[in-house]
């Protein structure tokens, strides 16, 4: 089973991702910001960071830049997932480390057919 960490402030977003992802085949664990995210990495190493770029204290980039610059994490899989859509952010995503990015709002199969297209070139 697949582990994926949710990084997200949104509790209705996380409650319906977790939901689907649960039951598509996922073992989904969820953190609301940076400091939870990085604890929820130290304890167990998941297949795949959904990370929003908009978190409360540490922005999802500098997660991501974070997480990247570690040696023990870098080869962990990140998919930004979040509203800011422009060309700019995503570009920036991209540079700081992330493997791919979808925005908000999106279809529920869509962000699986991401996560599996991230894994699979992982």
């Amino acid at each position: 089973m697949r582990k994926v960490l949710l990084v997200d402030d949104d509790e209705d977003f996380i409650e319906t991702v977790k939901f689907y992802l649960t039951h598509s085949g996922y073992l989904v664990s969820v953190a609301n910001n940076g400091e939870e995210a990085f604890a929820k990495l130290e304890v167990s190493k998941p297949d795949i960071v959904l990370l929003d770029l908009m978190l409360p204290g540490m922005s999802g980039t500098e997660i991501c830049k974070k997480l990247k610059s570690d040696p023990e994490l870098l080869s962990i899989p990140v998919l930004m997932v979040t509203a800011k859509g422009e060309r700019e952010d995503i570009k920036y995503a991209i540079k700081v480390g992330a493997n791919g990015y979808i925005p908000k709002p999106f279809s529920l199969p869509r962000l699986v057919e991401r996560i599996e297209e991230v894994l699979s070139r992982a």
